[in-house]
């Protein structure tokens, strides 16, 4: 099984993005993906930064965490989307939840650590 993009999503207007200085930016990208042999998605999540704003994170807060993150050196959302059909392209699996886990190792998957309640009479 495989993945397809339903939708790519941005905190700002990927036409009209104009960071207030293009060596330090960050913005959110929500990319919804579902299996590509039928209906549905689930929504992943990636923070798109430059390396300066991560230095300036780094100075600020000491070690940081790089999970979910895509660095990008400027803007550039036609690249971004290609990274994103990339991305879909590599991960497969034997069914939509093995597609999908590998998908939460790039984005934040929103079942991420999901454990389903189990019913008790």
């Amino acid at each position: 099984m495989r993945a397809v993009i339903r939708h790519l999503l941005t905190d700002t207007d990927p036409a009209a993005f104009a960071p207030d200085d293009p060596e330090k930016f960050v913005f959110l990208v929500q990319m919804l993906a579902g299996p590509s042999d039928g209906p549905g998605e689930e929504s992943f999540q990636f923070e798109v930064c430059t390396p300066g704003w991560l230095l300036e994170r780094t100075r600020r807060e000491g070690p940081v965490n790089g999970r979910h993150q895509v660095i990008v050196e400027h803007f550039n959302w036609s690249a971004l989307e290609i990274y994103f059909q990339r991305l879909v392209t590599r991960c497969w699996g034997s069914d939509w939840n093995e597609v999908a886990t590998k998908l939460g190792r790039y984005g934040y998957w929103e079942f991420e650590d999901y454990t389903p309640r189990l019913e008790t009479d």
